[in-house]
């Protein structure tokens, strides 16, 4: 009998006499029992605590002991479970002190109910809130990575993070295409709308909980979302992370009473589970950029290069010749390409060559207005810093911003970091000298340069 054999007889077992199936992790274990596995291998290799595996595996040993009247245990698992003889008739015949135990599979029974978990369900989406996607360029290596991270890596938690209209939305959107068959459950929330952490909590219990049964307290909610995403492979995205950010204070910094999401992220983090959570957002959380990367990845977007010439197309933009001067003028920003195209078509007849014959860089109504939204989300240090790299013509080393900005240092090099993690400067190393070198897009400095 092989491996895939025992697991389905093992599962078939479970849910006759418990009404429940046999879960990821349960899964998981039996699969490494069966190749001869130690628990430190089966923990490892899944990024659990080896802790969390024993318990798991004990409490799965005991279940089935139950279930077929005799003890097992690790080291005799196998041997006992092939010896289980599937009959024609669809019935399990297991001999227990020379005493023959019938188990009907064809026996229908109703599954044990919980007062509030609901039944796993295998891909189970709840996205009916993500934003409808027609068409998707390019972030072929992006959405490689994502799934390498989510599938093989395990990491239990991802930002992506990225200039507003950047695309964040539409990678995810297009990972849940890629990646929804290796979930029991897939839920997204967006937070554009600031829901405190229990209204946030409630909301997302409804995916997996079932009405009216809820706890009435912030911790036991917590408490019980932990134990649903331990339980199950969950992918849970939440989109627009940094309205919960403070504004006028360095990047990623939450609103006193957003602090219940620092917490809730940070047992997410560190607990030892099988699900995974992705968090969108144009600013960095702050604490997570220092958590062990075995546990978290973070990846910036940056613009689409040449694959933005699809969003050109769409817009039926003449001049072909001229597209890639014009996605680099706008540094391959698929919203500002969108919304500059836009402009082209009703001010320049759709012709590229006219609009870029103009003789000073053009931002849209819209571009300006998203760009205002972020200059007053800055720090005074971080717009002396943004003011300072707008005058100059190449990038220029850290050390000179350093000695040059009458300031003190410590402010200096905390606003740099911010505004890295607001994906609104740019660190190049130079080649030669090994010089970390910084840097604003084009946009962003003519903006500086023509409003302030």
């Amino acid at each position: 009998m092989n491996i895939a054999e025992v697991l389905k007889l093992a599962d078939q077992l479970l849910f006759t006499h418990t009404g429940e199936h046999l879960d990821l992790l349960q899964e998981i274990i039996l699969k490494g029992t069966l190749q001869g596995n130690k628990y430190t291998e089966i923990a490892s290799e899944n990024h659990l605590s080896e802790g969390h595996v024993r318990d798991t595996a004990s409490e799965l040993w005991q279940t089935l002991s139950k279930t077929l009247g005799e003890d097992i245990n690790k080291s005799n698992a196998r041997s006992i479970l092939e010896k289980v003889i599937i009959s024609n008739s669809g019935s399990i015949e297991y001999l227990v002190n020379g005493n023959k135990v019938s188990i009907c599979l064809r026996q229908k029974r109703s599954p044990k109910s919980c007062p509030l978990l609901k039944p796993s369900e295998k891909n189970h989406l709840n996205i009916d809130a993500t934003p409808e996607i027609t068409e998707f360029y390019g972030r072929e290596d992006e959405l490689n990575k994502l799934k390498t991270w989510l599938i093989q890596d395990h990491i239990r938690m991802i930002t992506l993070v990225g200039m507003i209209g950047i695309g964040k939305t539409t990678l995810a959107i297009k990972l849940i295409e890629e990646v929804q068959t290796e979930f029991q459950y897939i839920i997204y929330r967006s937070l554009q709308y600031c829901p405190t952490i229990d209204v946030f909590l409630k909301d997302l219990l409804q995916s997996v909980v079932s009405p009216p049964v809820f706890p009435n307290t912030l911790d036991r909610q917590v408490d019980l979302l932990l134990k649903f995403i331990k339980k199950h492979r969950c992918l849970i995205i939440i989109d627009d992370l940094q309205m919960l950010f403070q504004t006028g204070q360095y990047a990623g910094k939450y609103k006193p009473e957003f602090e219940g999401y620092y917490l809730l992220f940070k047992q997410i983090a560190e607990l030892s589970h099988a699900s995974n959570f992705l968090l969108i957002t144009s600013e960095q959380p702050e604490y997570l950029t220092v958590d062990s990367p075995k546990f978290f990845r973070s990846l910036k977007l940056s613009g689409l290069g040449d694959c933005a010439t699809k969003i050109l197309k769409y817009k039926e933009l003449l001049d072909q010749d001229n597209w890639h001067n014009l996605i680099e003028k706008y540094q391959g920003h698929p919203l500002w390409l969108e919304m500059t195209a836009t402009m082209i078509q009703e001010l320049f007849s759709s012709r590229v060559t006219d609009f870029l014959a103009y003789p000073v860089l053009i931002l849209s109504n819209e571009i300006t207005s998203q760009l205002n939204r972020l200059w007053s989300r800055l720090t005074q240090s971080e717009k002396q810093v943004i003011n300072y790299l707008a005058k100059q013509e190449h990038e220029i080393a850290l050390m000179q911003v350093l000695q040059e900005i009458p300031d003190q240092p410590t402010d200096i090099l905390k606003a740099i970091q911010s505004l890295k993690r607001r994906c609104l400067l740019e660190d190049d190393s130079h080649e030669d000298h090994h010089v970390s070198l910084l840097k604003i897009n084009s946009i962003l400095k003519y903006y500086i340069i023509s409003q302030h």
